[in-house]
C-alpha cells in the first residue's frame, strides 16, 4: 500500500484529497504546514508527498528543499495556484499540479508515481 504524505493547510482541500486517495486504497497522513510535513516526512519516509506551496511556518518549496538536502529522494508533487513558469527553473519537486485541481488529475498523478515505484 502506497504511503502518501499530504501537506495542505486548507482543511477542506486536505479532507477532499485525503478522502479520495484513501478511497482507492492509499494510506494518507495529513500535515497542516510545511514544518509538520518536514518532520513527518523525515520520520515516516512516505513513498510519495503531495504538498501545497503557500503555507504557514514553512512553504512547500522550502520544505521540499530541506527534504532533498536531507537525502529524501522519493517523488514529490507540488500543488499551487502559482503558474509553473513563475516557479524555479530546476525544481526540486517531481510534478506540478495547478490549483484548483480536480480529483481525477490528483489520482492520475499519484497512480503514475505508484506504477513507477512498483509499490502497492
Amino acid at each position: 500500500m502506497l504511503r502518501v504524505l499530504l501537506v495542505e493547510d486548507e482543511p477542506d482541500v486536505a479532507l477532499v484529497a485525503a478522502t479520495v486517495l484513501e478511497e482507492v486504497g492509499y494510506h494518507v497522513t495529513v500535515a497542516t504546514d510545511g514544518h509538520e510535513g518536514l518532520e513527518i516526512a523525515l520520520q515516516e519516509q512516505p513513498e510519495l508527498i503531495v504538498t501545497d506551496f503557500m503555507m504557514p511556518c514553512l512553504s512547500g518549496l522550502e520544505m521540499i528543499e530541506r527534504l532533498r538536502e536531507a537525502g529524501f529522494d522519493r517523488p514529490i508533487i507540488l500543488t499551487t495556484a502559482i503558474p509553473e513558469d513563475h516557479l524555479p527553473r530546476h525544481p526540486p519537486y517531481d510534478a506540478y499540479l495547478a490549483k484548483p485541481y480536480g480529483t481525477r488529475k490528483l489520482l492520475a498523478l499519484v497512480d503514475a508515481f505508484r506504477a513507477q515505484s512498483g509499490v502497492g
